[in-house]
């Protein structure tokens, strides 16, 4: 092979290579982070967004919604009642947030670095609570447990 040959395949490499990694780049930096579950009131998003409400098994205090989506869970409770989240599988981008009543944030937003932890509050009031999940636009899938005592 001829030096012009082997340095035009060397330069067509490093082209292609940079080219990669500049469209990776900006992809990062153009795309919005995932924030469904960052909402200031995520009442507001009822109409625009997937939502389900959740319910627990005759005598069942609890349950584990299994490949969640960016989905909002509703779950009516009792002032006095104590919740708790625990998260058990979340996707590399997926997080997930506890709303109150008022549809402001009782918990922090849990992202896959808390897998496995756990979250309890007793409910102030009594309503709907709302459990807020996205996975952004990777559309990982993520399990989580609510039990309420």
């Amino acid at each position: 092979m001829n030096r012009y040959l082997k340095l035009k395949i060397i330069m067509k490499r490093f082209f292609v290579s940079s080219l990669a990694t500049l469209v990776f780049a900006l992809g990062a930096y153009l795309l919005p982070a995932p924030s469904w579950a960052q909402f200031d009131d995520v009442r507001q998003h009822l109409h625009s967004l997937p939502h389900s409400r959740v319910y627990f098994g005759k005598g069942k205090t609890g349950t584990t919604i299994q490949n969640a989506t960016n989905t909002i869970y509703i779950l009516g409770a009792k002032a006095g009642q104590k919740l708790t989240l625990k998260l058990n599988s979340l996707g590399a981008v997926a997080t997930v947030t506890l709303y109150g009543v008022d549809g402001k944030p009782l918990s922090p937003v849990f992202s896959s670095e808390d897998e496995g932890k756990t979250f309890t509050v007793v409910l102030p009031q009594t309503g709907d609570y709302y459990i807020v999940g996205g996975s952004g636009t990777s559309n990982a899938r993520y399990d989580f447990t609510v039990s309420i005592l």
